[in-house]
């Protein structure tokens, strides 16, 4: 979306103002009034694009990258308009204006900075880490065996098999420690399977107290048998927990090599076709993020590529706890302001020069952190 609205944007070449006849008006007669050069306003375009600039309910836009541009113009003496465009609003600029509007000197988003974006406008200096992400389906849990197949793990078996040994080694002691005063509960021929049955009721923390130990070593046994099963349970649940809460995080596809080329979704956009393109997919095209998420849902497509920031605000807004971003970036890059090819140098200088020392500070440095933060993603809904 932003490469279309960078396509509509470049400047037409400047016509060269007629030459004046030095005899019709002496320069010394001009008053320095008229003379002086006015300072151009500059026209500064943005759309929304989380996490950096999105609209606001009463109108106005916001955002960390509308409020760092306007940060830099206040320290640089700069004046600009600023517009919002919408999706549909860009796409008739591509069609309708290319090459000739000279309304928009400064896209004041995230524009990702790459070899097809460098066709089409210049960038200020980086803001931001920015690359491309997928977005897939994790596994879930739905059906009895899918859980069961999950908590069979090795580090499960691992525990029973400890557990298993423990229970049987707590049984035989007590046993041989309460057989000589109390041969009714383990002194009998079914003395070890008492045994064995009275350190699991004890391990499970139930107790039925059919079988009990009534010697003062075997109360000391007891005790300590007590101490142990809570500490085993506890890890016992624990590691199932982990176990079962990682395989519903776990993706289906640990990379985009493990999908079908056809079945990678991204945005009809030159960005998305260039990544795509260079990733060695054939991808599905989807006008909106909104309607690729759709089709993700739906199981139309494996996988959304898509810038990677803009992924993570866009599932933090909507909740899905049923997809994920993949944690390895398929490319990396970095995301600044667009830049008219045309913008005088002067007015770049001033730009970078601003933004360098901005994004040093803390102040900025906490804007960064606090960038996908799930209320100020939702602040405009």
């Amino acid at each position: 979306m932003i490469a279309e609205f960078f396509i509509a944007l470049a400047f037409a070449q400047s016509t060269p103002a007629a030459s004046t006849p030095a005899a019709s008006t002496p320069a010394a007669s001009t008053p320095a009034a008229v003379s002086a050069i006015t300072p151009r306003i500059l026209q500064v375009g943005t759309t929304t694009r989380r996490p950096y600039s999105w609209q606001q309910s009463d109108g106005t836009w916001t955002g960390p990258a509308i409020q760092l541009w306007d940060t830099i113009a206040k320290e640089t003496g700069l004046q600009y308009n600023l517009k919002g465009y919408t999706s549909e609003e860009l796409s008739s600029l591509e069609l309708n204006s290319y090459n000739t509007d000279r309304s928009i000197d400064v896209f004041a988003s995230g524009v990702e900075i790459n070899a097809v974006q460098n066709n089409i406008c210049d960038f200020s200096q980086p803001f931001d880490a920015g690359g491309y992400s997928l977005v897939t389906h994790t596994r879930g849990v739905t059906l009895p065996r899918t859980i069961i197949k999950r908590v069979m793990t090795f580090d499960v078996l691992v525990w029973l098999i400890f557990m298993l040994i423990a229970t049987v080694i707590s049984g035989s002691v007590i046993r041989l420690v309460e057989k000589k005063n109390n041969p009714a509960h383990f002194a009998n021929k079914d003395s070890f399977v008492n045994g064995l049955w009275w350190a699991i009721s004890t391990l499970s923390t139930v107790g039925y107290g059919d079988f009990v130990p009534k010697t003062r070593a075997g109360k000391m046994v007891g005790g300590i048998w007590i101490f142990i099963s809570i500490i085993l349970v506890a890890i016992f649940s624990a590691t199932i927990v982990a176990t079962v809460t990682v395989g519903q995080l776990t993706p289906y596809f640990k990379s985009i090599k493990n999908m079908k080329s056809n079945l990678v979704g991204i945005i009809d956009c030159p960005n998305s076709r260039y990544v795509a393109n260079k990733l060695g997919v054939l991808p599905r095209m989807y006008a909106t993020p909104d309607d690729a998420f759709t089709a993700l849902e739906n199981h139309e497509i494996e996988g959304f590529l898509h810038p990677t920031n803009e992924l993570r605000a866009l599932l933090l807004i909507r909740g899905d706890s049923q997809l994920l971003v993949l944690p390895t970036e398929v490319i990396r890059g970095f995301v600044g302001f667009g830049l008219n090819k045309h913008l005088d140098s002067e007015t770049v200088r001033k730009i970078n020069s601003a933004l360098i020392q901005i994004i040093e500070s803390p102040e900025w440095i906490d804007t960064a952190r606090a960038m996908y933060n799930l209320q100020n993603a939702k602040d405009s809904n």
